[in-house]
């Protein structure tokens, strides 16, 4: 019964853990992390920055955490595109993995550790009838499914920035005292996705903001055509996945949220029979 309630399994991160005394200002987080070797967290995102590898899995779950550890590739940015592409929209996929943390703006020096997943950048023109708001979304997206772990919106109060080294930070959509900050492994990969940002901000009407003098025109209906079956392209870079089993489990956020663990499956049939 002990085992049952014990919490959930942490997996620490790849990426250098944040100080406890840390200040957004800083320039300096990480330098006592340079070379830090740990592992990425893939769980439910329960630990915080403190927690350390306390996973204590069979070798061949060892061995599929190394492989999580590896640069993202070419293909997969491909990938990930593909899934988040949508009319009327402009996808940016970051080159490198990267930890969520949470805080507050108040209390900086507590950041809890959420998601590792690929950071993807998307821009909606807000020129279709299911998406008529233009906005900028960032988002947290799952390594292997495309699944978003975590989504936010920048808009003029999200004073997104680079507060470190690979260290970006934002104040959340919902409530501009909460804090987001992405650690990345990939200190090019993450200035690359600081100046993409910082491209699409630099326009007004990205971040919810009226231009002066400039009148908003009503919007004319025009008839829409649609496209024939012979335009439909079949599915891009499309794997199907036969079978997944109590392995691929550690591997995956939404298959953790989605089946308890095995020795909970076996404990509830031992007591059915």
């Amino acid at each position: 019964m002990e085992k049952m309630n014990a919490p959930p399994p942490v997996y620490a991160s790849s990426c250098p853990t944040l100080q406890s005394n840390l200040s957004l200002h800083s320039s300096s987080y990480y330098s006592e992390y340079s070379g830090a070797a740990r592992r990425r967290l893939s769980s439910t995102g329960e630990a915080d920055t403190s927690a350390t590898s306390s996973y204590e899995g069979s070798d061949s779950s060892e061995n599929s955490d190394e492989s999580r550890l590896e640069p993202v590739s070419q293909m997969e940015r491909e990938q990930l595109e593909t899934f988040f592409r949508g009319l009327k929209s402009q996808v940016f996929v970051c080159e490198s993995l990267a930890n969520l943390y949470l805080g507050s703006a108040s209390q900086t020096e507590r950041w809890e550790l959420r998601f590792t997943g690929i950071p993807v950048v998307v821009l909606d023109l807000g020129e279709t009838r299911s998406r008529s708001k233009r906005r900028i979304q960032i988002l947290l997206a799952e390594r292997g499914t495309c699944f978003t772990l975590w989504r936010e919106t920048i808009d003029n109060l999200s004073s997104y920035k680079v507060s470190g080294p690979a260290f970006h930070t934002m104040c959340l959509s919902s409530d501009h005292t909460r804090l987001a900050g992405l650690s990345f492994d990939n200190p090019k990969a993450a200035n690359d996705l600081w100046q993409h940002i910082e491209r699409l901000v630099s326009c007004p009407e990205n971040i919810s903001l009226s231009i002066p003098g400039k009148k908003k025109k009503k919007p004319v209906q025009k008839k829409v055509v649609l496209p024939a079956k012979s335009n439909i392209s079949q599915p891009c870079q499309f794997q199907h996945v036969t079978s997944v089993d109590a392995a691929d489990r550690s591997r995956y956020f939404s298959l953790q949220t989605m089946v308890p663990p095995l020795n909970e499956l076996e404990n509830s049939l031992e007591a059915n029979f």
